[in-house]
């Protein structure tokens, strides 16, 4: 007896004749058990679809437009990390001027896939953004909504390469509409970080709203975004990537944008100890790339085993390192960590890890305000 005739025959009035009602086999209950479940997977499914939420849904339709830029130098030193987005069919895509600023070169991940920024189509000093043409030809592009149309209070979306970490989601709300000096920026909760940079803000219907830019260094979630409809007012720029340097802004007292301030090269120096060979200390390059003198860099190194766990961690005062804008100092971070090996017994590779953090530095060379104003940094 097949399902279909195991399922009429148990729903069959008791007086009916005819019906050869046997008992049904284990095999034949389960047949009919999957059928069943298999009949109410399609409204599961349906069900699911439509309970997708905002940004689930901003990111599957959107993602695939967004791109991770790096910037070298001459010597094919990192100079910035930072995310963009394509706004046209043939590879045009949108990030901040401080992102490609000084670069020799600038590198295009987009999909697992490798490219490079030809050239820049607009730039205006005054505005921290650029469209640049990259070596694809054939992308998708996110669409532009009007700025002007944003509300205190709205969700958004912001997508991105926070810290290289590509395809990262962050949600929050317009926080408020700012002026800083003469530039209007949007204020939003939704967490930026270094490399965040030139990412898109959308607005619950998909749309970008605004550029993802900077963020207050003592402040939580206090984040800024330059407005979508800038872009519009972007003219034609033939300039290299060297000079795409934006304005220095003319801010309040009670403001500061600042660049990123952080080390690379970094070289790891051992030491000898009876486990093995132990971290004894970093050396690595400052670099300084704001428009302002900087001094008194305070850094704090937490190192942790090969399990995750904290091992130590150390803070670090470079009192009196004072180091011009645009350039880049030496400096040694002694560790002295033992837990911290390359190997152990001569065979088993036993590593932990460690994170350098920056925790603030001084202006002691500035175009406005006062050294103990708030810091606000481009990411």
């Amino acid at each position: 007896m097949n399902a279909a005739a195991f399922l009429l025959g148990a729903g069959s009035p008791s007086h009916l004749s005819g019906v050869n009602r046997r008992r049904p086999s284990p095999h034949c209950v389960g047949v009919a058990a999957g059928l069943a479940l298999a009949s109410l997977l399609p409204v599961a499914a349906s069900s699911a679809q439509e309970q997708e939420s905002v940004a689930a849904r901003i990111a599957r339709e959107n993602l695939p437009a967004v791109v991770t830029l790096i910037a070298v130098d001459d010597h094919d030193q990192p100079l910035a990390l930072g995310s963009g987005f394509f706004i046209s069919r043939d590879g045009v895509l949108v990030t901040n001027a401080h992102v490609v600023a000084g670069a020799a070169r600038v590198f295009v991940r987009w999909r697992g896939q490798s490219g490079t920024a030809v050239r820049i189509l607009n730039f205006a000093r005054k505005y921290d953004l650029v469209t640049v043409q990259t070596s694809f030809t054939t992308t998708p592009a996110s669409l532009l909504a009007n700025s002007d149309s944003v509300t205190i209070g709205q969700d958004v979306v912001v997508l991105g390469s926070p810290q290289g970490l590509e395809g990262t989601v962050s949600t929050g709300i317009v926080g408020g509409l700012r002026t800083l000096g003469s530039i209007k920026f949007l204020q939003i909760t939704a967490p930026i970080s270094p490399g965040s940079s030139g990412g898109p803000v959308f607005n619950a219907q998909g749309r970008v709203i605004g550029v993802a830019t900077a963020t207050s260094a003592r402040g939580q979630n206090l984040n800024f975004a330059l407005p979508a409809n800038l872009l519009r007012e972007l003219p034609p720029a033939t300039v290299a990537f060297a000079a795409a340097k934006p304005s220095p802004l003319e801010l309040r007292e009670s403001d500061r944008l600042k660049d990123l301030v952080y080390f690379n090269n970094i070289i790891e120096e051992f030491g000898f100890f009876t486990e093995g060979s132990t971290l004894a200390s970093l050396t690595a390059s400052l670099q300084n790339r704001t428009s302002d003198t900087i001094a008194d860099v305070r850094v704090l190194v937490v190192v942790k085993n090969p399990r995750g766990e904290v091992l130590d961690f150390h803070l670090r005062d470079f009192k009196g390192t004072v180091i011009p804008p645009g350039l880049a100092k030496q400096v040694s971070i002694p560790i002295a960590t033992r837990g911290f090996r390359t190997w152990s017994g001569g065979i088993d590779p036993v590593r932990g890890t460690y994170e350098i953090r920056l925790l603030d530095y001084k202006i002691v060379g500035n175009r406005g305000g006062g050294a103990g104003d708030e810091p606000i940094k481009r990411r």
